[in-house]
């Protein structure tokens, strides 16, 4: 009985992999500056106008997703994020034979920066296409150069933030607290600041790239958050915390978790001013990623997936903006897609969502801390396509007092997973980009 137990214990550990093999993998990884076990596909059509931060460039690659996954041991590493490159995300045709198993994705790069709190966002235009990372309480900036496989360093911000909510419109890029505090760092004033890639220039020394000619200028603040508070109001602080926000053409609109409505800021004038636009707050929670001429956003807190029309413009009244939205209903094919915050436009027609998950069989006891930390995560990606791609090509605003039905239909899904062996991953920390 004993022997047969020892043979069956046998059969089981010749499929697992050990550590020795799985630091091979990484290692192999780390040499590889190409996506190697995933087929590299060219994708036509895709609109790069629904990259949000992008400019119309007829003659530019299609978009690409990536993935930016923070370690499990960020707090003592000096490369705390890994960036991995999400391919083949066009739908397959349903008479195609799908592929079995998971599909490994393999890593491009890993960013030497500060760990703690930082965003990440994507900013594509004629002249870049960067993964921009800010926040922590350093305030540091780090990008890496999707073209290039480079990572550069970029200016500190003037006052560090946790966790910032970024936004990128053209070459620039904003960072506004999430949650303002009044007496401490992070998050101590100034609460809203921008980067202007525009002018920078990339110079390389001692082996190490960083930016010149830019650096982080303060903005005006949103006018609904206090500014000057009385010593009462020192006693019992407000708590303000910035839950949705969405960049429509070159306009920023925030709303936060107090009953102040909407604002607005024209970042193409020469001296920004926020303005109320709407006595609402926005629909939706967190951001809303542009789609075509619609934008999709989660209507509730972890989903599901909702459309929105959304078009802002000067009034007749002075310097005044008008805010229009609609909410478009949304019919499911299959099911509703509860994405949470990872779901990223691909084309007039299509996008994706990603779910991640823990492989609990590759737990690994660190001999140092004596904690657990799992070596491999599970990367479920799952594309989508809108049935008529006329609802989101027409501009939005011939279309505002139409609501049509958006029917959505699951195109394809891939079973993916991303490993390493020494640094494990943080389950906390992932950022799904398009580019």
């Amino acid at each position: 009985m004993e022997c047969g137990k020892r043979k069956r214990r046998r059969r089981r550990n010749r499929h697992r992999p050990s550590i020795a093999d799985l630091e091979l993998e990484e290692r192999k990884d780390i040499d590889q500056n190409h996506i190697g076990d995933l087929p590299m596909k060219e994708t036509k059509g895709l609109n790069d106008k629904a990259i949000v931060g992008g400019d119309s460039d007829e003659g530019r690659d299609p978009s690409s997703a990536y993935l930016v996954a923070c370690h499990w041991d960020w707090s003592s590493s000096s490369k705390p994020y890994s960036v991995y490159k999400m391919v083949d995300l066009a739908p397959s045709d349903a008479s195609s034979p799908s592929s079995s198993g998971q599909k490994r994705l393999k890593l491009l790069r890993r960013l030497e920066t500060k760990p703690d709190g930082k965003m990440f966002t994507s900013v594509r235009s004629r002249h870049r296409a960067w993964i921009v990372g800010v926040g922590g309480t350093q305030g540091d900036t780090v990008i890496f150069d999707t073209k290039k496989n480079k990572v550069i360093h970029g200016p500190n911000l003037n006052s560090a933030k946790w966790r910032p909510v970024l936004m990128a419109v053209g070459d620039k890029v904003y960072a506004m607290s999430r949650s303002p505090s009044w007496v401490l760092e992070p998050d101590f004033p100034p609460w809203f600041e921008v980067l202007d890639l525009s002018q920078a220039k990339v110079v390389t020394a001692a082996g190490r790239s960083y930016l010149e000619g830019c650096s982080w200028i303060d903005l005006l603040n949103p006018p609904c958050i206090p500014w000057a508070l009385t010593p009462t109001d020192y006693t019992m602080l407000p708590t303000v915390i910035l839950v949705s926000y969405v960049v429509v053409a070159n306009y920023i609109l925030v709303s936060f978790n107090k009953q102040w409505g909407t604002y607005a800021l024209d970042t193409r004038a020469n001296e920004p001013e926020w303005h109320k636009v709407d006595d609402r707050r926005l629909p939706f929670f967190g951001c809303a990623t542009q789609h075509g001429s619609i934008f999709l956003g989660l209507s509730q807190k972890d989903g599901p997936i909702s459309a929105y029309r959304i078009h802002i413009a000067p009034s007749d009244k002075g310097n005044a903006l008008r805010l229009s939205i609609a909410v478009l209903p949304v019919k499911y094919m299959e099911h509703e897609v509860h994405a949470g915050p990872c779901f990223s436009s691909l084309d007039n027609k299509c996008f994706c969502s990603l779910s991640l998950s823990l492989d609990s069989h590759s737990f690994t006891l660190n001999p140092d801390s004596r904690e657990l930390f799992p070596r491999k995560v599970h990367v479920n990606l799952t594309t989508y396509q809108i049935e008529d791609p006329s609802l989101v090509v027409n501009p939005e605003e011939a279309l505002l007092d139409v609501k049509p039905d958006i029917a959505v239909s699951s195109q394809s899904e891939q079973a993916l997973k991303i490993a390493s062996s020494k640094h494990g991953f943080s389950p906390f920390a992932f950022a799904f980009l398009s580019i």
